[in-house]
């Protein structure tokens, strides 16, 4: 069984880091807050021990990002943890569970964006991921770095391809679409 993986280039990750980052400097700004205007020790400590968290994690980022070159770097997500479980001990629920889901759609915003194409369909990573049939689609092609999948309602896709992570060969990957959409 012949099997084709091809992962698209996602042109928003930078975007997503920074708003990731941003989002971590306020709830930090806030801690950092309510560590000072907090009256009682028992109040102060996990928020204190929280922001340390933080700024480590937001450090051991900063420098695997700058020295490695490393995108999969997982403490920001750590660090959005960190958050919502704070906010969970201060008992601000609300606030928490907003934080969990910000962390939830950053995780599936970062997660690599793979097609794989089988002879039986073709899986598209879309939220939520979206299996597609050959009998429902026109063409595929992949030419130039561009993957195009034309739909028989006249809908299309155009995605540009990661060739950093994707090696495969365009005739070959051409002439397996048409075979599938041949039968």
């Amino acid at each position: 069984m012949k099997q084709f993986e091809i992962a698209l280039k996602n042109e928003k990750l930078r975007q997503y880091e920074r708003i990731a980052l941003f989002f971590i400097l306020i709830n930090l700004a806030f801690f950092i807050f309510i560590a000072i205007s907090s009256e009682t020790k028992a109040s102060r400590i996990p928020v204190i021990g929280s922001s340390v968290l933080i700024i480590l994690a937001l450090t051991i980022d900063y420098f695997l990002v700058s020295i490695k070159n490393n995108e999969g770097s997982p403490y920001k997500l750590a660090a959005e943890y960190v958050i919502t479980m704070t906010w969970i001990q201060m008992e601000y629920w609300w606030i928490a569970i907003l934080c969990f889901l910000l962390g939830f759609l950053y995780q599936s915003a970062k997660r690599p964006l793979l097609v794989s194409v089988l002879k039986e369909k073709i899986s598209y990573p879309s939220f939520p991921k979206k299996n597609i049939s050959w009998a429902e689609l026109n063409s595929m092609i992949l030419k130039d770095g561009l993957l195009t999948i034309n739909f028989k309602n006249d809908k299309f896709i155009q995605q540009l391809i990661d060739e950093t992570k994707t090696v495969v060969n365009e005739q070959d990957f051409n002439d397996f679409c048409s075979q599938q959409l041949n039968k």
